[in-house]
């Protein structure tokens, strides 16, 4: 009887074959520059005022072209999702992830699919955010106190943030900023802030902390003073502050070590003392919840450090409760 003989050599159009059909697979799950604009367009044409849209996964570029003009926001960990600023959020979602990857007892409205894109309307559960610092951020009233008594009111507004001093007049800042920044960056002077420190100001961002990018306030606490932060907060049963240094000064560098220092923040209502926490120069993006206490008048926010160089820090504000 003959012996059929094997060789490995067998095996290669196998392993062609199941190459061919997993690429095939997989190209079939990447969505394409068409179906995200499609997804994009049925969002824009369905949501209604105060609704939110998101991106599942975040690291799917190409679909943020598609989302110019859309009230979306990022959501770079799913699992950690906070949607509590909105009552419907809309998933645009992409190689199999969706609204189910997003934390909370959120419920499915409606889903549609285009392409290897969906689209799913969610109606948002958990708490509500009943107010949030960064998003009041023009109605708040900020200052700079040094310990030796002197008070500078920081009442110039840029369009996202308070500053305390001016190197030119308001009128001549306001025209400056005005100005197309490629013109600034071409005057003799190069002068793109228009007089503005970049640094020392209180202002909406987005900072990357703990490998993720937070919306937050930028507060960049000074030395040998404070900086205070006075907010209307709506009363609730829940506040909640979260907070950390930016990762490019606590790691992101080349120095041996981090310069930043501990900062110290401190809250108020009213004239009633809240809480503190020391804010360590370590990684992380930490969480506050702090008891509303009996104070009444605006929650007080205040930022102290010894030594002002690197105090890359932010922190984000919000007030919640029941829906």
């Amino acid at each position: 009887m003959r012996r059929m003989l094997f060789s490995p050599w067998m095996l290669v159009p196998l392993l062609v074959l199941a190459s061919v059909v997993a690429l095939a697979v997989q190209r079939a799950r990447v969505p394409s520059r068409a179906d995200w604009q499609a997804a994009a367009a049925h969002i824009e044409a369905q949501r209604q005022p105060g609704d939110g849209v998101t991106l599942v996964p975040d690291w799917a570029g190409e679909a943020r072209l598609a989302l110019h003009g859309l009230p979306a926001f990022p959501t770079p960990e799913p699992a950690q999702a906070d949607l509590g600023a909105y009552d419907r959020v809309w998933v645009l979602g992409g190689w199999g992830q969706g609204a189910a990857d997003l934390a909370g007892g959120h419920t499915v409205l409606s889903s549609a699919r285009f392409g290897a894109a969906t689209v799913e309307l969610v109606q948002v559960g958990g708490d509500r955010v009943l107010g949030d610092l960064r998003t009041d951020l023009e109605r708040a009233r900020v200052q700079r106190r040094r310990d030796g008594g002197r008070v500078e009111t920081c009442d110039f507004w840029d369009g996202r943030g308070w500053h305390c001093t001016l190197r030119k007049s308001p009128e001549a800042t306001r025209a400056c900023l005005a100005s197309p920044t490629a013109q600034r960056l071409n005057r003799r002077r190069q002068d793109p802030h228009c007089g503005l420190d970049p640094w020392l100001n209180v202002s909406r961002d987005w900072r990357v902390i703990d490998d993720a990018p937070r919306a937050c306030v930028w507060l960049h606490p000074i030395a040998n003073g404070e900086v205070e932060v006075a907010w209307d907060a709506p009363d609730g049963p829940t506040l909640e502050v979260r907070y950390g240094f930016t990762d490019k000064v606590i790691f992101a560098h080349d120095r041996a070590e981090s310069r930043t220092q501990p900062a110290t923040l401190t809250l108020w209502r009213g004239d009633t003392r809240l809480g503190s926490q020391t804010v360590e120069p370590t990684r992380g993006w930490h969480r506050w919840d702090v008891p509303w206490g009996t104070g009444s008048g605006p929650l007080r926010l205040t930022a102290r450090t010894t030594r002002q160089t690197d105090a890359h820090l932010c922190v984000a504000a919000r007030v919640r409760g029941p829906r």
